[in-house]
């Protein structure tokens, strides 16, 4: 077997057996792949934290054709500013989940790596926009992933939506649809609503976390995400707790 490494992020971790732990690390090289750490559990573990979740940690490991064996372990870092904050915490822990659900095992996504890192960053120094930059998260992983969705002109006739006081956002048809074209499905939006969400999309997560959004619009943000999550992946893409502050109405 050869021996491998990489920096990566730990994404998931199982308990298995009495002191062993099957984690899923997104690495900057080799992308998601998942691995067993042997006496991981025990208290006086060689490997001490480096498997707690969020972790950015160096991994040495034997690659096999099940899982692979993790030998050795640094974890280099552990965002502090991060666990002093609920919020944040579980903000991160979001993001986490949703690159694991929507990543292959081997998928080279380096681009995801670098959008998970500068946002996990940006969350250690300024925990009080968590929601803001998970927000913002999505928004560029659909985009990275193959998904941008439309957000400037009609999806059906081009036009710009510049001025267009009557907008739907359609899942389906991947964006905005101006009154003339009109949807089969969709959800009604207004335009300060569209336009904070093309900022969102192209604003690095530095300045994401400088925005101030109101909780309602970040709110009726994240359902309209879950829906085009949902039907272009055609799978759960938010978790339940992102979604877990009340009905939206539009």
């Amino acid at each position: 077997m050869a021996i491998k490494n990489d920096v990566a992020f730990v994404i998931r971790r199982i308990d298995f057996r009495e002191s062993d732990y099957i984690v899923t690390l997104f690495g900057k090289e080799v992308g998601k792949f998942a691995g067993i750490a042997k006496g991981a559990r025990k208290s006086d573990s060689k490997f001490g934290g480096v498997f707690d979740l969020l972790n950015l940690s160096e991994i040495v490991y034997y690659g096999s054709s099940g899982l692979d064996f993790i030998s050795e372990g640094e974890a280099i870092r552990t965002w502090e500013g991060i666990r002093k904050s609920g919020e944040a915490i579980n903000v991160g822990l979001r993001c986490a989940r949703s690159v694991d659900r929507l990543l292959e095992e081997g998928g080279r996504e380096k681009e995801v790596y670098d959008l998970f890192k500068q946002t996990l960053s940006s969350l250690d120094q300024k925990q009080e926009e968590a929601r803001t930059l998970e927000l913002a998260f999505y928004l560029k992983l659909f985009y990275l992933l193959g998904y941008k969705p439309e957000l400037e002109r009609c999806t059906k006739c081009g036009k710009t939506m510049e001025g267009e006081s009557r907008l739907l956002f359609s899942p389906r048809d991947g964006g905005v649809v101006c009154s003339d074209c009109g949807a089969e499905e969709g959800l009604a939006i207004s335009g300060g609503l569209r336009k904070n969400l093309i900022k969102l999309l192209s604003l690095p997560p530095t300045q994401v976390r400088r925005l101030k959004l109101s909780s309602e619009l970040i709110e009726k943000s994240f359902l309209l995400l879950e829906k085009f999550g949902q039907y272009h992946f055609d799978r759960k893409v938010l978790s339940d707790t992102a979604m877990g502050r009340g009905a939206v109405k539009f």
